[in-house]
């Protein structure tokens, strides 16, 4: 399983993350077009301890028009899945400096590591 440093990639400010992450996924071999088939899983390990499923997103289809699903609307929901999921371990932990460090990517499953 290939590893992608994402330390660097700002998931407070959209303007500024999303295209670092979104070239991050893309060096990991992520199509985002999986996600009309697949639900997308985003699992994190902190602390080294095992990795925990903390965001879902479900599969979008193969809708036409409006509804149908873009490169800029996966990265967008893996995004806000990983912030949410950021905010929830910051509240776990006030205080702590917490940031993800690396991700890795399995089929549907994203993996990152959080320090």
């Amino acid at each position: 399983m290939q590893s992608a440093a994402v330390d660097t990639i700002n998931f407070k400010d959209f303007d500024k993350g999303a295209e670092p992450f979104a070239q991050a996924l893309r060096s990991l071999g992520f199509d985002w077009q999986i996600a009309r088939t697949d639900v997308l899983k985003g699992f994190f390990k902190v602390h080294d301890s095992s990795a925990q499923l903390f965001f879902r997103i479900p599969a979008a289809g193969s809708g036409q028009g409006a509804d149908a699903p873009t490169e800029l609307s996966v990265v967008s929901d893996v995004w806000s899945g990983v912030s949410e999921s950021l905010a929830v371990i910051r509240s776990k932990q006030p205080g702590k400096l917490i940031k993800v460090r690396s991700m890795q990517l399995e089929g549907n499953v994203l993996t990152f590591t959080v320090s």
